[in-house]
C-alpha cells in the first residue's frame, strides 16, 4: 500500500514535468477538454506501467529502448480520439521525459535494472555542448534526440559512469 502511494505519486511529478513547458495540447484544450486531458493522462501511464516499465525488469537495449519511445508516441498520437494534442502531436521530446523520468523513478525504487538513459531536459542539456542549442520540449525525432545522449554519453564516460548514474550524481549536485 506505501509503495503504491509512492508509485502513484512519482506518476503525478512524472507527467507534470514532461509536459510542463511542452505545449503538447491545442490552445485552450484545457478551457473545454479538462476530462479528456485527464483521461488521456490516465491512457498514458497505464500504456507505460503495463506494456513499457516491465521490459526494464531486465536488461533493455539502447535500441529496443527507442523502438518503447516511439511505441509510446503512437500510442499517445492514437489514444487522442477528441484532438486535444497540438500540431506536432505527442512529441518526441516529451514522451522520451515521461519514460526516461518514470524509469528513474522506478529504478531508484529498486524495480527495475538501470534504464539506459537519462530523462533529458534543460538542466541535463545546460551540462552538455549543446547548451542553448537544443530544447527537449521542441525535439520530434529520435535522431535529435540521440545526438543529446551521445553528448550525455561524453560526459559520463570521462567520469566513468553509465549514462543513468551520471545523470543522478548532477541532478543530485543542482
Amino acid at each position: 500500500m506505501k509503495k503504491n502511494y509512492l508509485i502513484n505519486e512519482l506518476w503525478i511529478l512524472a507527467w507534470n514535468a514532461s509536459v510542463q513547458h511542452a505545449s503538447i495540447y491545442k490552445t485552450g484544450a484545457w478551457k473545454n477538454n479538462s476530462k479528456e486531458i485527464s483521461g488521456f493522462r490516465k491512457k498514458i501511464i497505464s500504456y507505460i506501467s503495463q506494456n513499457l516499465i516491465p521490459q526494464y525488469k531486465t536488461t533493455v537495449s539502447e535500441s529496443d529502448h527507442c523502438k518503447n519511445i516511439a511505441s509510446l508516441i503512437n500510442f499517445a498520437n492514437d489514444a487522442d480520439t477528441v484532438g486535444i494534442l497540438g500540431n506536432d502531436g505527442y512529441k518526441y521530446g516529451v514522451a522520451q521525459k515521461l519514460l526516461n523520468l518514470s524509469l528513474k523513478y522506478y529504478w531508484c525504487l529498486d524495480e527495475i535494472t538501470e534504464p539506459p538513459h537519462c530523462p533529458v531536459d534543460r538542466i541535463v542539456i545546460d551540462k552538455t555542448k549543446l547548451r542553448g542549442k537544443v530544447n527537449w520540449t521542441t525535439i520530434t525525432r529520435e535522431a535529435d534526440y540521440l545526438q543529446v545522449i551521445r553528448e550525455i554519453d561524453n560526459l559520463a564516460q570521462q567520469a566513468k559512469q553509465s549514462i543513468a548514474i551520471w545523470e543522478l550524481s548532477e541532478y543530485e549536485r543542482r
